[in-house]
């Protein structure tokens, strides 16, 4: 689901996420700087499952990107 929620506490989608990789971000400070996500940390307060977005991201990341 491209509109999923993956960044709680900045409110960064997947498809924002996807849309910076195609743009060229190849790493996880490539994704906070292009889209604010995990940089307020409050993921553990505000995500429903209590854990920062992080993991996610760079899983995102590594589905998409070319090594």
């Amino acid at each position: 689901m491209q509109n999923e929620i993956i960044c709680y506490c900045s409110n960064v989608s997947k498809e924002k996420i996807l849309e910076a990789i195609a743009n060229g971000a190849k790493s996880l400070q490539d994704i906070r700087n292009m889209t604010g996500a995990c940089t307020l940390g409050k993921c553990k307060e505000l995500s429903p499952t209590k854990k920062c977005c992080s993991a996610n991201i760079i899983k995102i990341l590594n589905e998409n990107t070319i090594a």
